[in-house]
């Protein structure tokens, strides 16, 4: 699949999933459905954040593509298993940089422009790179490792479609009170 096909995917699940909770009030999607959990706005916001952290980490090393490195078998075998996990809905601990600075109520408005903003920054890095840098370990996942750009999308996908399943999961519960 190409890099303009995966962008186009992920672009589509977050307008599709911003149409779908537009409908919300700004204080249905933050409410905590469950003590000590996140709303479905703190849910976008990490995800959100966890991309633009990303972003950033690849801007860094993409700068020094000398130091770049290819991506080993074990990191294309610990894929694998995110991806299983993933699948399977398995809870983990979200590393705090990714949630660290959460605001008490997420403006989902502001957000959402934010978002497709630091979306399309993302995809002009991309298109700007140097194809040979694309297929290096270009980001360091805390689980699975050096992981190269098709992994990256790859994972920022799984990751958005894994939190759009809660969050699917916390609009029920918000339907209902």
């Amino acid at each position: 699949m190409s890099t303009k096909d995966c962008f186009e995917i992920i672009n589509k699940s977050l307008e599709d999933l911003f149409k779908k909770l537009s409908k919300y009030s700004h204080k249905e999607l933050n409410i905590k459905v469950y003590k000590n959990k996140w709303s479905i706005a703190e849910h976008l916001y990490h995800v959100w954040l966890t991309e633009v952290i990303t972003v950033k980490y690849i801007k860094k090393k993409t700068n020094y593509p000398e130091y770049l490195i290819n991506v080993s078998f074990v990191s294309k075998l610990r894929m694998k298993l995110l991806e299983l996990i993933f699948f399977l809905g398995i809870k983990m601990k979200a590393p705090k940089i990714t949630y660290d600075s959460m605001p008490q109520n997420v403006e989902i408005k502001k957000l959402r422009e934010t978002w497709l903003k630091s979306r399309k920054s993302f995809e002009e890095l991309v298109n700007s790179l140097d194809k040979e840098i694309l297929g290096k370990g270009i980001l360091r996942h805390p689980i699975v490792g050096r992981i190269n750009l098709d992994m990256t999308l790859k994972f920022i996908n799984m990751h958005f479609q894994h939190h759009r399943k809660i969050i699917i999961k916390l609009e029920s519960k918000i339907k209902n009170n």
